[in-house]
């Protein structure tokens, strides 16, 4: 629950171990909390983080979710370039084309005239100061909510330029890219963090930025040194300034990224996929005063057997149980895609290490 995010934040110990997940597979919240997720999105997802022992959160439905797309079958926004295709009690969503070709329309571009709001793929990551608020107040005491910025510096060139055109820019003449695009992109982000820190309640700022892929960083190191790194602490500075700690998430191999974000000024990583390596985590980042959220591998969890699921969450637990800073997570979430047997068995050794309540499968039906 929220107060128990907030001991934990600050270094003591909470009444259970602290979990984040990101809900979306059907049966699951249909299970625990006795009702329809398309009729009573709202309830349905607050009665299943009580229920389940969710205490950070960032999907916070205000209304009911649309029909999902039918499995293999691609639908596409009627005016926009977006697809969706069927992963849980939500769609995934994927960007067909890019505003720019070229890259004189690179160095051309007015930042100023690129909106946050206008980009699909972070929803649900809205980073507006009345959708914070109104989460916040729709989550209430149940979990602590975190709006989080995606495009926080490297994923503004992913997400409105796509890789191709990024990759020719950034690789081609990476001071001019930087100076154009990286600097102001840079700037657009600080602007939103202090929005962001302003309206959100939660001591942490939740900041992504997806350097890697799963098998390594996509450039050279000297380029994260010289184009990535440095702004970081300039985006990060709102935040810090209004007391918040810097939590950084990121999916794929993060492990030679794990040391310069410590000493950039980021407190606490949220590591999204199982290829980062968690040894590596802990050494970094399980010192007092930071924070690790992660742990367990979703393909475990789609691809294994229940017996397999226990054991990877007890093994876990006896790695991390000293640990104060750390909270246990899925990387990627739990969508359809994982069968309902291993999510059973899964929560069920989350009650063993103190993370879930004994009776989550009833108490949501009461």
């Amino acid at each position: 629950m929220k107060k128990d995010v907030l001991l934990w934040s600050e270094g003591k110990s909470p009444a259970k171990i602290i979990s984040k997940e990101t809900l979306n597979h059907r049966r699951l919240v249909e299970m625990v909390s006795g009702r329809n997720v398309y009729t009573n999105t709202r309830d349905a997802y607050l009665v299943a983080y009580e229920a389940l022992g969710i205490d950070i959160i960032n999907r916070v439905p205000v209304e009911n979710a649309p029909i999902p797309s039918d499995d293999g079958i691609t639908r596409h926004h009627p005016h926009l370039p977006y697809s969706y295709s069927r992963l849980g009690i939500y769609d995934t969503v994927m960007c067909n084309d890019y505003p720019l070709k070229k890259l004189d329309e690179v160095y051309n571009l007015d930042f100023s005239d690129v909106k946050y709001s206008d980009l699909m793929v972070p929803v649900p990551h809205s980073c507006d100061p009345e959708d914070i608020r109104m989460r916040q107040n729709t989550l209430g005491d149940t979990g602590l909510y975190y709006p989080m910025l995606y495009t926080t510096l490297f994923m503004w060139g992913v997400e409105y330029l796509g890789y191709e055109l990024f990759f020719e820019a950034a690789l081609t003449e990476p001071g001019r890219f930087n100076d154009k695009f990286i600097l102001p992109a840079a700037k657009k982000s600080a602007g939103i963090v202090e929005q962001m820190a302003k309206a959100s309640d939660s001591p942490f700022i939740y900041l992504h930025d997806d350097l890697a892929s799963a098998n390594g960083p996509l450039f050279a190191p000297e380029w994260y040194s010289e184009y990535i790194f440095p702004h970081y602490p300039e985006i990060f500075e709102p935040a810090i300034k209004s007391g918040k700690k810097i939590v950084f998430v990121a999916d794929g191999n993060m492990d030679s990224f794990l040391e310069p974000l410590a000493d950039c000024g980021v407190d606490g990583i949220m590591f999204e996929n199982p290829a980062t390596n968690l040894d590596k985590v802990i050494e970094v980042f399980s010192t007092p005063g930071r924070f690790m959220i992660g742990g367990i591998d979703t393909k475990k969890l789609s691809f294994g057997t229940p017996d397999e699921v226990r054991k990877m969450v007890l093994e876990l637990d006896n790695k991390t149980r000293n640990i104060p800073g750390f909270a246990i997570s899925s990387c990627g979430g739990l969508h359809d895609t994982i069968p309902l047997e291993n999510l059973e068995a899964y929560f069920e050794a989350r009650v063993s290490i103190g993370a879930t309540p004994a009776d989550w499968k009833t108490r949501g039906r009461m």
